[in-house]
């Protein structure tokens, strides 16, 4: 098995901050509007399936996302799904209390999804 470190990426004005830690800490924050969303994703795809780690708590905190990042990002929750070294998935979803749309799009991603608990958490 491939041994993994922290991947740590700042944030950009079409990208967000990563913060993946290999103890099942995972985070992205700020905007998500890329030119291509596949090319940003890939190293995450790379690294969700090297992970080992008993519990998984992902933090989403994104202002924005286009339909093409949303899709990326469901495929990435998707192969963290997959990962069978993965016991428990907590997903913390983040969405300010007026954006709806947000919001709807992490249920969407709960109902696609079969092992994740999603919590949804309202910002100002």
């Amino acid at each position: 098995m491939e041994s993994i470190q922290n991947l740590n990426l700042e944030a950009t004005k079409s990208a967000p901050a990563v913060a993946f830690n290999i103890d099942g800490h995972l985070k992205l924050e700020g905007k998500f509007i890329p030119d291509n969303a596949i090319t940003v994703f890939e190293p995450l795809f790379a690294w969700i399936q090297h992970l080992e780690a008993e519990k998984v708590v992902f933090d989403i905190n994104l202002e924005y996302l286009n339909t093409s990042s949303s899709m990326q990002l469901f495929s990435l929750l998707r192969k963290l799904e997959e990962n069978c070294l993965i016991k428990s998935i907590v997903i913390n979803w983040y969405f300010e209390k007026d954006d709806e749309d947000h919001y709807d799009t992490g249920l969407f991603f709960e109902e696609k999804l079969y092992r994740a608990k999603f919590n949804y958490l309202s910002v100002a």
